[in-house]
Order: structure tokens, then C-alpha cells, then sequence
């Protein structure tokens, strides 16, 4: 009698053994896959990141390059207007007509300097804004994902 009870407190102590085995095999497996998903996820974020920098360097590069075009531009024409002002000068009659040539040109020039100074101004501001764009997204997409992470 004792032969059969063993066997069945036996068969009984397998069948737990192989459940808790079974229970953690598919608990290690269902930890792992999150772990693998979280890193991946991670990955995918610090890449995102990683574009976005790149994008916001490279929109910075151009915008600087056409901020040093202009200024170039600029420079190259206000040394022709000084040089062409200067011949002009110099074949006054007068010291009336000097003076009102001289006069026109510092207004001119005056003019030409703030209306270029304005729109650098703005190339500055359309650049600082390209230049931030792709960080600006990234920032919210941390946000999104801590509000995610909250709940």
C-alpha cells in the first residue's frame, strides 16, 4: 500500500515540478522578448535622435553658407557703389554739387545697408527655425513617450 501512495505523491511532485519549470521557461522567454522589444525600441529612439542632429546640422551648414553668400554679395556691391561714388566725386564742379553727391550717396548707402541688414535678419530667423525643427520634433517625441511611459 505504501508503493502505490509514494508513486502517486511522486507522479504529483513531477507534474508540479514540470508546471513551475514550464511557468518559468515562459516567464524567462516573455521577459527576454521585452527586454530585446525595449532595446530595439531604444535603439530605433537614439537613431531618430541621431537624424534629427544630423538634419539640424546640415540645415545650419546651408544657412550659414547662404548668410556668407549675401554678406559677400552685399560687400562686392557696396565697394562698386563706393568706387562708383568716389568717380563721381571727383568730377564735381562745385563744392555745392560735391556736397549734394556725397549727401545722396550716405543716404543711399545708409538705405541699402538697413534694408540688407533686414533681410539677413530674416534669413537668420528662417535658419535658426530649419536649424531647429528636426531637435524641436525630437523633444516632443521624449515628451510623448514619458506621457507613454506614465500611464
Amino acid at each position: 500500500m505504501a508503493a502505490p501512495k509514494t508513486a502517486r505523491a511522486t507522479k504529483i511532485t513531477t507534474e508540479a515540478f514540470e508546471h513551475v519549470t514550464a511557468a518559468s521557461t515562459d516567464a524567462v522567454r516573455e521577459n527576454i522578448d521585452r527586454s530585446l522589444a525595449a532595446l530595439s525600441e531604444a535603439s530605433a529612439f537614439g537613431k531618430q535622435n541621431m537624424e534629427a542632429w544630423l538634419a539640424s546640422a546640415t540645415a545650419a551648414q546651408k544657412g550659414f553658407e547662404a548668410i556668407s553668400a549675401r554678406t559677400v554679395a552685399f560687400q562686392k556691391s557696396a565697394l562698386e557703389n563706393h568706387v562708383a561714388a568716389a568717380k563721381s566725386l571727383m568730377t564735381s564742379k562745385s563744392v555745392q554739387e560735391f556736397v549734394e553727391k556725397q549727401n545722396d550717396y550716405a543716404k543711399t548707402s545708409f538705405e541699402a545697408y538697413v534694408a540688407e541688414l533686414t533681410e539677413v535678419s530674416e534669413l537668420v530667423a528662417g535658419v535658426t527655425k530649419e536649424t531647429f525643427q528636426p531637435l524641436n520634433e525630437r523633444v516632443t517625441a521624449v515628451g510623448q513617450l514619458i506621457q507613454t511611459a506614465g500611464r
